[in-house]
Parts: structure tokens; sequence; C-alpha cells
């Protein structure tokens, strides 16, 4: 049964094909605080927060809802605030990290046009920016913190997001190939920039010319790595209903990814 749920989801995976990124080539991006995190905070939960918030000046997109600035009086303001007491009912962990009114620098509200059903049903969630620049999200009767990636991780995924192009999927009965073509960027370039990906498994930091094997309990995946030279490396994710292989090449400046994805 699991076998035939994963290929299910390959399928639909697979049919949406992205031929040239249309991200915003000048986002910002925001990783969860694991530290800041409960211990009682629920593994789904913390898994679904570790997805990046991107902020790209004119919003906050968040779990696929979009978040925007409120504009107002300081009455407007401290009125969002209040709803659903929220200064009475997080009041013990804003005082844990020592946070007041006067640490928001901005407030986003959620934007409910959004066609996220996440954000529809959800009666009351918002993202302040801090002072000091992290986000603080109200989420599920709890406050989690994000802080900016440094600028480097932030230029590289832009680029990834801005200089990726595929050609269209290859089947050749139960196994499927894409191409894709990362301008301006080394192999490690695109991995660190995919590792952000949490469905891709990409957990390993990895080393040029570095070969090795790690499983992952909690995926029910093994990885095998191995680089052939410095400008090629592949490695392959063994699933129980099927084997992922990723190609990287590297040459002229660019790195080529051929993805094959075969189902039992």
């Amino acid at each position: 049964m699991k076998n035939i749920i994963l290929k299910i989801l390959l399928l639909i995976l697979l049919s949406q094909v992205v031929y040239a990124s249309d991200f915003d080539s000048n986002n910002n991006y925001y990783r969860l605080i694991n530290e800041k995190l409960t211990p009682e905070t629920d593994k789904n939960i913390k898994k679904s927060l570790s997805n990046l918030i991107i902020d790209n000046q004119q919003k906050i997109t968040f779990l696929g809802c979009d978040f925007k600035e409120l504009t107002g009086s300081e009455d407007d303001i401290n009125n969002e605030l209040n709803k659903h007491n929220f200064l009475k009912n997080y009041s013990d962990e804003l005082k844990e990290y020592h946070l007041t009114t006067t640490n928001f620098a901005k407030i986003y509200t959620n934007d409910r046009d959004s066609l996220s059903e996440i954000c529809n049903r959800n009666d009351y969630m918002n993202i302040i920016q801090l002072a000091n620049n992290e986000l603080m999200v109200t989420y599920k009767k709890q406050l989690v913190f994000y802080q900016r990636l440094p600028e480097q991780e932030e230029k590289n995924l832009n680029n990834y997001y801005s200089n990726t192009k595929c050609i269209a999927l290859e089947q050749v009965d139960m196994s499927y190939t894409d191409i894709c073509y990362y301008n301006n960027m080394t192999i490690l370039d695109v991995y660190n920039a995919m590792s952000f990906d949490l469905d891709k498994v990409f957990r390993k930091k990895i080393n040029v010319g570095e070969n090795f094997s790690v499983t992952y309990e909690d995926r029910d995946v093994d990885i095998d790595y191995k680089w052939y030279g410095k400008n090629k490396l592949e490695f392959t994710q063994y699933f129980q209903g099927g084997i992922t292989t990723y190609t990287f090449i590297y040459q002229n400046g660019k790195t080529k990814l051929i993805t094959v994805l075969s189902l039992d």
C-alpha cells in the first residue's frame, strides 16, 4: 500500500514541470530557530514550521499564506495586537524573551483573500518583525521565531530560483527523467539551495570529493554519495517505493542536474 501511495505522489509531482523560475530575485529568507521551540512542539508541526519564510519587501509568504504589512495609526496596530487577547495570551512567552511592543518593528496580517485553505481556516495568525530583524509568528497558540539567512545563502537561493531552466520530462516505463541547468552556480551551490526543500532529503552537508553513505530512518531512505572527480557528483536515494538518482555535472560555468525517478 505504501508503495502505491508513493507512486501516486511522484506522478503528481512529476506533472508539475517548471521550465523557468519566476521568483523574485531579491527575496529575503528566514529560517526557523529550533532552539526557541518548546519541548512540547509536535514533530509534524515542527516539520511544517521548518519551511522557509519568504519576504520580498511587499509581502511575507509563510506556509502558502500571504501576509501584508499593517499600516495605520497606533490605535489600529494596538487593536490588531489585542485581537483574541494576543498580549494577554502570550504574556508569559513575551516576558521570557524580554519582549514588549517597543520591540515590534512591523506587523504583518494574514491576507484572507489567499487561495490557501490553511490561511483561510486559521482564526488568528500574525507575523511580527522584531527590532533585531527576527520574525515572530503566532502559530497554533505558540510563538515561533525565525532568523534571516546569511547574505551569501540568500544570494545563492535567489540565483538558484532566477537561473533555473528545465526541459520536459522523459518517461520510459516507470522511470522518469528531467534535466535542469543552473547558470553561474557550482555543484555545491545547487545542492545547498535544494537542501532547503524538505521533500528532497538533502540534509547532509557535503564537500567536493567526499564519498559516503547515510540513512534517515524517519524517511526510511538510504543515500549513497559518490564523486567522479571535482565536477561530477552522483547520489542515489533508496526509498521503499523506488529509487531517485541525482547527477550533478559542472561545466562551462553552469551546473547540469539530471534527476531520474524509478518506481518499483
